[in-house]
């Protein structure tokens, strides 16, 4: 069942597991998302199972807002229907003994809803999904919300849909293997922030940005289309900056790293390289050219700058190094992921299925 106590007596028992909270989410929070507070300040539950449902379930601790949500047990959570979240909840995701929690099967949604943080979990939902309408994680007019150190899988619609939503983060994370639409995320409204994110074999949509964006030392392996905004998005301004390009095998025009960007674009494009002779070997060229977008002289978000202090190259190592859930050695599915990038041309494959990767449980990788 549920265990609920104070939350600073909590706080201080899971100190190991928990930041120093300031005026943002966590402690080293960024972005457009970092103004969330989550259920930071509300009562602290356990989940003390890996059941779908029911008294010490995850889904049972996220049917209420104001929760700060730390988990007791590892492993998949199966689900049988979309986890709908409620608003004002933080998931602490590394508070999960090794080698850690994550949900398979389903959306996991926060359509509509605001202030939520998401740490170290893995949303991994793949064609056990009947709805082929649903994306792993669906953020669709939720606002203030920010997830870090999470990795995605096999999403059927898109992988993140943030359609009509309003300050949000992803940083830290592994965007991975879209089945489906074969799509990495889709934001429309904004602003949004997108910040040292592995993004791995998808068709297109790594973003689709129809928003004012941050889009800072990401790592895009394997695309055939990577940022993009597509000629119906609007005008809208876009920070890109420092992030790497790398074509794989299912990289059919290397040039597409930038897709769809008219006329009615402001970007500012700086430190971003090219990787496209697929030789196993970093060596990419500065590419900065954005096709007929208008070429801002300054950054349109004044805290981009200060985000960017990574270079392109540096970027690269230290996502392979350390992005998304769980702590070091990384599971199945992630190690496989950054094996793949760290290929450098010569492996890789966008997939259909979960199982068509040949890992274990169905491709859903033990935990």
């Amino acid at each position: 069942m549920f265990q609920t106590v104070s939350f600073l007596t909590a706080l201080m028992a899971v100190a190991p597991f928990t930041a120093v909270l300031a005026q943002n989410a966590f402690s080293g929070a960024v972005g457009f998302g970092a103004v969330a507070t989550g259920g930071n300040a509300g009562t602290i539950v356990y989940v003390t199972n890996l059941n779908d449902n029911g008294t010490g379930s995850l889904r049972d601790a996220v049917s209420t807002s104001n929760r700060n949500i730390y988990f007791n047990v590892s492993g998949y959570i199966e689900l049988v229907s979309a986890l709908s979240l409620s608003s004002d909840i933080t998931i602490n995701g590394q508070s999960a003994p090794d080698p850690g929690v994550g949900i398979m099967g389903r959306e996991v949604s926060a359509s509509g809803k605001s202030n939520i943080i998401i740490r170290n979990f893995r949303m991994r939902q793949g064609n056990l999904d009947p709805d082929s309408k649903k994306s792993a994680f669906n953020m669709g007019k939720g606002s203030n919300i920010i997830l870090d150190h999470c990795s995605f899988g096999y999403g059927v619609y898109d992988t993140i849909d943030a359609v009509g939503a309003v300050n949000i983060t992803v940083s830290n994370s592994i965007i991975a293997f879209p089945i489906g639409q074969q799509f990495g995320a889709h934001v429309e409204t904004g602003p949004a922030t997108f910040y040292r994110n592995l993004w791995v074999s998808a068709h297109n949509r790594q973003p689709l940005s129809k928003s004012n964006t941050q889009f800072i030392n990401n790592v895009i392996y394997n695309y055939q289309a990577a940022y993009t905004v597509a000629n119906t998005g609007g005008s809208f301004s876009h920070d890109i900056l420092n992030n790497y390009f790398i074509a794989g095998p299912s990289t059919t025009k290397a040039s597409n790293e930038y897709y769809q960007m008219d006329a009615g674009q402001s970007v500012y494009a700086s430190g971003n390289y090219l990787d496209s002779n697929k030789d196993s070997t970093l060596n990419g060229v500065e590419e900065n050219s954005v096709g007929s977008s208008v070429a801002l002289s300054a950054v349109w978000e004044s805290t981009s700058t200060g985000l960017a202090n990574l270079t392109a190259a540096d970027a690269y190592a230290a996502l392979v190094a350390t992005d998304g859930a769980g702590a070091l050695p990384r599971d199945e599915v992630d190690t496989f992921v950054v094996t793949t990038v760290q290929s450098l041309g010569t492996s890789g494959k966008i997939y259909t299925s979960q199982s068509s990767t040949g890992l274990t449980n169905d491709g859903y990788g033990t935990l």
